[in-house]
């Protein structure tokens, strides 16, 4: 597992290109991104076009939905 997130940072992106992994990206400005699997890379809102790198996996697969307790969400 650990050799194919290698793999996956490794490769780098370009703005139009269809994601083919759920998570992080960084853009070559320093910007990152949460994005799903079937998205189009974005171009960056000031520069244009840019390259994305694989940053790492998304905090929500990490998460647990919130407990339903009658009429409101429990924490």
């Amino acid at each position: 597992m650990n050799e194919q997130r290698q793999q996956k940072a490794k490769r780098r992106f370009k703005t139009g290109q269809w994601v083919q992994y759920d998570g992080l990206y960084s853009d070559d400005w320093g910007g990152d991104l949460m994005l799903v699997q079937g998205d189009l890379f974005p171009a960056h809102p000031q520069m244009g076009d840019t390259h994305w790198t694989y940053a790492g996996q998304s905090a929500l697969h990490f998460t647990k939905p919130p407990k339903r307790k009658g009429n409101y969400i429990d924490y």
